[in-house]
């Protein structure tokens, strides 16, 4: 009996680090979502100060 109960608690174990391994996969995912999103926005900002900077050349 004593087996049947070490698989149990392994189970349970096992079980507990699957979950923990599925929420940190999950927000791992949320944070490369976001910062995603944060470079498209500085990307969009570059763009417009490299224009910016290509109207200033143009007036001189």
């Amino acid at each position: 009996m004593r087996a049947g109960v070490d698989l149990v608690k392994m189970n349970a174990t096992l079980l507990k680090k699957v979950e923990e391994l599925t929420l940190y996969g999950i927000e791992q995912d949320s944070r490369a979502t976001k910062q995603e999103v944060i470079n498209q926005q500085l990307r969009s900002e570059v763009d417009e100060l490299k224009q910016l900077v290509n109207q200033l050349l143009e007036k001189k």
